[in-house]
């Protein structure tokens, strides 16, 4: 289902149903990825009349409960009872020894963002003992995963169930519509000096290899790896982007529910001329050069400094947040009306959580803008099909242009969204796609 479409509540209500196959007798475990969705997804419960044990960090904390709970259920002291775990807690042996400890079989497991548990330190312990099994995601593949793809899809019955796109949700108003405007982004020539040097040195690499190096984490060669990290974090955190995002805001009249979304690098501060965070960086630019009111929000936040940043971001007090990753999973941000996208990962789920979530819907809140910027390479890059590192390249680019296509064909304004983007002086989108042969996208 997509991203805020109502997971949660669709899978209690099926739990729910389970409970009255088993003439009211349930015992269900709900296994989060966050600590902040096993604190959602507990109040969710108690709106449907249960008070869950929360297991997560130190076993102390919630052993002696949970046990308390099985014991009472295995002898009929009580018709059911509910337990909301992280991922990690729920894969831990204490906690499977707990679950293994039930001796009936009206058992059923919620697994929430149940792509994550396809990694292999997560499905070794995949309970087969518990019989109802159900996994949420909007996205369940995992990405260059197969063998998680597939461990998940055996264990939760061979395929999807149920699918709720976005379309349908934008369709009958459980989404809100939105507009989406793509810009494009060029290198500094300081900049495409080190694109240029890390492409060659990742097509040397690359050389004789048949798998697909768009993502830096397909391959075993540490060399690779750090080349590609390091040409993603230039992509992601390219100078132009930050002066694209100020020359926006401040044709805007008014800034308001506004996120960003930055690059996970750095970058050289234009006053001081050290190296500081692409999302510090960012902060600071929108409150000195247009006087916004932006704060940071990232996993160097607490969890109670990330609610007061929401509810503040919610009510209006704060005008922009600028993020990393952390709002991508898990994290309520309806109020949202406008998202700049200056860098993301070439991972479907991130961008597809990040646009659900930019379209909950709010009071006062007819539509969305996305603003998704997409770094153009140089002009002088491997733009002939013969060349060592086409391949790569054409690569690099393919995955930012299906993300354009996706971006754009459920957009109010399509078809035109994605027809030329915002160019540069040089480029546009149909551009880049005759540079790289790739005009079927």
């Amino acid at each position: 289902m997509a991203t805020g479409t109502g997971k949660t509540i669709t899978s209690l209500l099926a739990a729910a149903h389970a409970r009255e196959t088993f003439d009211g007798r349930l015992a269900l475990v709900i296994a989060v990825p966050y600590q902040h969705l096993v604190e959602q997804w507990t109040e969710d419960v108690r709106d449907f009349g249960a008070e869950p044990v929360m297991a997560f960090e130190s076993r102390k904390q919630w052993q002696e409960e949970l046990q308390r709970n099985i014991l009472e259920f295995d002898n009929e002291l009580r018709d059911s009872f509910v337990v909301v775990t992280t991922h990690k807690t729920f894969a831990s042996d204490a906690f499977q020894a707990e679950l293994e400890s039930i001796n009936t079989a009206e058992r059923m497991l919620i697994a929430d963002e149940v792509h994550h548990l396809g990694a292999p330190h997560l499905r070794r312990s995949l309970p087969q003992s518990v019989p109802l099994r159900l996994g949420l995601s909007a996205t369940p593949e995992r990405w260059y995963d197969n063998e998680g793809t597939n461990v998940l899809m055996r264990y939760f019955g061979e395929g999807v169930v149920y699918t709720y796109s976005l379309q349908k949700a934008i369709e009958r108003g459980h989404l809100c519509e939105y507009y989406y405007i793509p810009h494009i982004v060029e290198l500094t020539p300081d900049e495409e000096e080190q694109y240029l040097s890390l492409s060659r040195k990742i097509a040397r690499l690359a050389a004789g290899l048949d798998e697909d190096i768009g993502d830096a984490g397909l391959q075993d060669s540490p060399s690779l790896k750090q080349a590609l990290f390091k040409r993603a974090r230039i992509l992601g955190t390219a100078e132009r982007k930050l002066e694209r995002l100020t020359e926006l805001l401040g044709t805007e009249q008014k800034v308001t529910h506004t996120l960003v979304y930055c690059g996970d690098g750095s970058v050289e501060d234009e006053i001081s001329g050290r190296e500081k965070r692409h999302v510090d960086a960012t902060v600071e630019s929108l409150r000195r050069d247009l006087d916004i009111r932006a704060r940071r929000f990232t996993a160097r936040e607490s969890q109670s400094e990330r609610q007061e940043l929401l509810s503040r971001f919610a009510d209006g007090d704060i005008e922009a947040l600028v993020a990393i990753r952390c709002l991508d999973e898990g994290v309520d941000v309806p109020s949202t009306k406008t998202a700049y996208i200056l860098a993301s990962s070439s991972n479907p789920r991130q961008f597809i959580q990040r646009r659900g979530r930019i379209l909950r819907q709010a009071e006062d809140k007819p539509y969305a803008v996305i603003h998704d910027f997409i770094v153009a390479p140089p002009m002088r890059a491997f733009q002939d099909e013969q060349a060592e590192g086409f391949s790569a390249e054409r690569s690099l680019i393919r995955k930012e242009l299906e993300r354009v296509e996706l971006f754009a064909d459920s957009a109010r304004n399509h078809p035109d969204a994605d027809v030329d983007g915002i160019p540069t002086d040089e480029r546009t989108l149909q551009s880049l796609k005759e540079e790289y042969n790739l005009r079927q996208l």
